[in-house]
């Protein structure tokens, strides 16, 4: 019947939808707050940056209402 493909719907759905359930709680754990933001390239450390000097925290999001007018 239909209903035998559910026990295998469900492991299937859990082993892709847990492991980035998970790292978005052990980002909070770890870096204290729920979204990494990888560092590895110049680029990405100088939008970090960046983001800290405009707003005093890297992780929110910034337009260009945040730059101030010189």
């Amino acid at each position: 019947m239909w209903y035998e493909i559910l026990p295998s719907f469900f492991i299937i759905t859990a082993g892709i939808g847990l492991p980035g359930w998970g790292l978005y709680h052990i980002h909070n754990l770890t870096l204290g707050n729920h979204y990494r933001r990888g560092l590895h390239t110049f680029w990405e450390r100088k939008q970090y940056h960046r983001d800290t000097r405009l707003t005093g925290n890297p992780y929110i999001v910034n337009g260009l209402e945040k730059i101030p007018d010189e």
